[in-house]
């Protein structure tokens, strides 16, 4: 074999290397770009899974919340209930329709709007399905005059949308008799846009 024939055989055979070099050379580019690729998986993945976890601990978080507004609601609906049985079994003697019981008068809106600031204390913190409860409740244990202070401490509280919703389901579910009374008392408050759309809900 001659020197030439040496040197093609040598050249031939670094071009055969060079190639192989490249081939490896492409093959470990894509091992490495598929390895981030992986490992960008990875992580999106562990941002996944952390932000599952973020929002059951929100989920639960709010689960307590409700179950919290659910105990102050019973807790706030008893204290009504033992008041009306003391107010009952305190009930003054009939008096003149012309006389005035201001003691009385001052009780009734003090109690009426304790519900309507607690009431806006959890639509104001996101809570309005449980604010909504605590309101539909209390109006079926309290008088005509305390329900009128009610709407109208609730309009005081800028709760527009939760006494929109109150009065559709007053106007709904109560009796005739004690629409009429509500209403006749929302006028003397000075409330006759809510008297009216109290008897429009009750004719729906």
């Amino acid at each position: 074999m001659s020197l030439d024939d040496l040197r093609k055989l040598h050249e031939a055979a670094e071009a055969e290397r060079c190639r192989s070099c490249l081939d490896l050379r492409s093959q470990l580019d894509a091992a490495v770009k598929q390895a981030a690729e992986t490992e960008a998986e990875i992580a999106a993945l562990r941002q996944s899974a952390s932000n599952n976890t973020a929002e059951l601990e929100a989920l639960r978080g709010e689960v307590r919340s409700l179950r919290n507004a659910v105990t102050e609601l019973k807790a706030d609906r008893a204290g009504l209930q033992a008041r009306l049985t003391t107010q009952a079994a305190l009930a003054p003697l009939p008096v003149p329709r012309r006389r005035w019981d201001r003691q009385r008068s001052t009780n009734d809106a003090s109690a009426a709007r304790q519900v309507a600031k607690r009431a806006a204390e959890l639509r104001n913190n996101g809570q309005q399905e449980a604010a909504l409860t605590l309101l539909r409740h209390t109006t079926e244990v309290l008088s005509p005059v305390e329900t009128a202070t009610l709407f109208r401490a609730l309009r005081h509280h800028q709760q527009s949308d939760l006494l929109d919703n109150l009065i559709h389901i007053y106007g709904r579910d109560h009796q005739d008799q004690e629409v009429m009374h509500v209403t006749w008392e929302l006028h003397k408050q000075g409330c006759p846009d809510d008297a009216g759309a109290l008897l429009q809900a009750a004719i729906e």
